[in-house]
């Protein structure tokens, strides 16, 4: 993953984006430090720098000095310590003297490495004087003796007294690493960055460790032990599913539901219907609400086929020959197979459809195989299940339009055209092959090509609303950003005069986004209300969510903001998406930590303020 920092330095302070894609929610610290920088040296000293680099050795005030052989100013026992016993007729000056000497005397143990020595004489000093240089110093020496726990200890109290004191800041951060507590380095480091005690190059590739260390921490405690940052999909595919916690129960967004389907051909019969047995008015209820294209239909499909494939099965251990009984549970496993599969449950899926297709062999039961290898990125297994699927039917035109599909994936531009050609041909009535021509056009830098494809499109479908809602995604993408807005707005308006789902809530998403890359107030506010529109409207969508939350997160609506970051971590398909997720809700989560410090608080609103009235936000 791209340094998450750098990748978003110009939404850290706004901490805005609104993209599917996300653009960034992390902390606004960079552009903060940018402004308090202005003019100003570096403050970086030379042993800062060592801390940066994880040494954190040095006690304050330890250079070597000529009094150190003197004898002791302090009142000393017969064992040579420091002797208390007349503590309560110190003088003020007394106690400063006596503990500044003392603390020389453990500066001297610390050069000479006797650190339980060190750590004696800095206590004592302590018992005379509070000072946050003694504690920082302890905190150095349980650097040195690797007592981590003390470390933070030491220099919590050292921060009590002193909250700016960069150094030790520093230093907790670097223990509470160690320790494992990433958001508690995290806020640390965020203080020093708002503080502008250090530039960018010294903090943020620690910010950066300690935030992916955190989320991917919250991604194995929520999802499972695999290493979502170097696992495959075939790893994860091929985990088993008694450890897949990504497994989920909810089929993803409406408008996902809808893309996937409206590709096929609806099949809403199949042969030996008999309206009397109760298998097969569930099989036939779940193939008519599969294509109702309506919020409820997919759930009940998914409800009906699992129904169905339960029931078949009951009557074929009755009558295990049966043919027809066969053919009829083959179709309900092949869609509880590919429900599954869009379920996360790739495992479940394959062993469905692969029963499917010994029963009885389908053309879309090969193509939801292919689907599955493609999953496992496993392409020769793809590619002979649409040989499979093109020896039952050569002239289907979904085998020659998901075949490619992949060839446009796998950058194989001919082959995909002549395939996209091919579908088209098969099933003139069918717009996703007239779209998919018009976007393989635009990929290989013919866009007066791919303008000419989609008004071919726009001809033959002219009250489609994927037309328009297409175009505007590669004018976004030339960054034609007036004819785009445009292009959403006609989608939104066809996809609103029909009954059905088609393109669902993507045009909203798709403006709200586009509506970001001009960040003014206006568009700020419509950008929202799209969004909260496309949440309401499709509830398991996370582009809608995640897009939301970096809305309210510009809005300071943090408890909104991480909730929805959380649960778009839920709904994402990928662990790639359910880290990215979980990235910005940890993120905001630092985030709602320094604001609720009243210090802090007030200087995020100063620099802020002044961010504004330099017309930068």
């Amino acid at each position: 993953m791209k340094s998450f920092i750098s990748k978003n330095k110009t939404a850290i302070l706004a901490t805005i984006g609104a993209t599917g894609a996300a653009v960034g929610a992390y902390y606004y610290y960079t552009q903060l430090q940018q402004q308090q920088q202005r003019g100003k040296k570096d403050t970086i000293t030379k042993d800062e720098k060592k801390d940066v680099k994880g040494s954190q050795k040095k006690a304050e005030g330890s250079k070597k000095t000529a009094s150190e052989s003197k004898a002791p100013v302090y009142p000393v026992s017969s064992n040579g310590e420091p002797d208390f016993s007349k503590k309560a007729n110190f003088t003020a000056e007394e106690k400063d003297k006596y503990a500044l000497a003392l603390k020389d005397k453990g500066n001297q143990y610390f050069r000479n490495k006797k650190y339980d020595d060190a750590i004696k004489y800095y206590n004592w000093a302590l018992e005379l004087k509070e000072d946050p240089v003694f504690y920082s110093n302890l905190s150095a020496c349980y650097v040195s003796v690797g007592d981590l726990k003390k470390v933070v200890e030491m220099s919590t109290k050292a921060l009590e007294i002193k909250p700016d004191y960069s150094k030790v800041l520093l230093r907790r951060a670097s223990a509470n690493e160690g320790l494992g507590n990433f958001a508690d380095a995290m806020f640390d480091l965020s203080v020093l960055s708002l503080n502008g005690d250090f530039n960018d190059a010294s903090i943020e590739p620690m910010l950066e460790r300690n935030l992916n260390k955190q989320a991917m921490s919250r991604l194995k405690e929520k999802f499972g032990d695999v290493d979502a940052a170097t696992a495959t999909p075939t790893e994860l595919s091929t985990q088993p599913p008694k450890e897949r916690k990504d497994k989920q129960e909810n089929l993803p967004s409406i408008t996902s539901m809808a893309s996937f389907f409206g590709i096929f051909k609806p099949e809403l019969t199949f042969a030996n219907y008999d309206e009397f047995n109760k298998a097969d008015k569930e099989l036939m209820d779940g193939l008519a609400n599969l294509y109702k294209r309506s919020p409820e239909s997919y759930d009940r499909a998914d409800e009906s086929f699992t129904k169905a494939a339960k029931l078949f099965e009951e009557q074929l251990d009755k009558s295990n020959e049966d043919e027809k009984l066969k053919e009829k549970l083959a179709i309900s496993l092949e869609h509880t197979g590919i429900f599954k599969f869009l379920k996360n449950d790739p495992l479940g899926a394959h062993e469905d459809i692969k029963k499917a297709i010994e029963l009885f062999p389908r053309v879309n039961s090969y193509i939801y195989m292919a689907l599955i290898m493609a999953d496992r990125n496993d392409s020769t297994e793809y590619y002979n299940y649409f040989d499979k699927a093109l020896k039952l039917n050569p002239n289907n035109s979904s085998v020659y339009y998901h075949r490619g599909q992949m060839n446009f994936i796998l950058q194989n531009y001919d082959q995909a055209g002549k395939d996209f050609d091919k579908a088209k041909e098969l099933d003139p009535e069918n717009i996703f092959p007239y779209i998919q021509l018009a976007c393989l056009a635009y990929r290989e830098n013919k866009f007066d090509d791919c303008e000419t494809l989609f008004s071919e499109a726009k001809r033959k479908f002219p009250e489609a609303p994927e037309v328009p809602n297409f175009f505007a995604e590669i004018l976004t993408d030339k960054n034609d950003f007036d004819k785009a807005l445009k292009q959403y707005d006609l989608a939104i308006e066809l996809e609103n005069k029909l009954d059905r789902i088609y393109v669902g809530i993507a045009p909203l998403v798709g403006k709200a986004t586009l509506l970001t890359r001009n960040p003014t107030v206006e568009n700020f506010v419509e950008a929202t209300n799209l969004l909260e529109k496309a949440s309401k409207l499709d509830p398991r969508s996370e582009q809608a969510k995640i897009g939301l939350a970096q809305m309210k997160l510009q809005q300071e609506d943090i408890d909104e903001a991480i909730m929805l970051f959380e649960e778009s971590a839920d709904l994402a398909r990928t662990m790639e998406e359910k880290l990215q997720a979980i990235t910005f809700a940890e993120a905001a989560k630092v985030q709602q930590k320094i604001r609720s410090d009243p210090i802090l608080a007030a200087k995020i609103q100063e620099t802020l303020a002044k961010l504004r009235e330099q017309g930068l936000m």
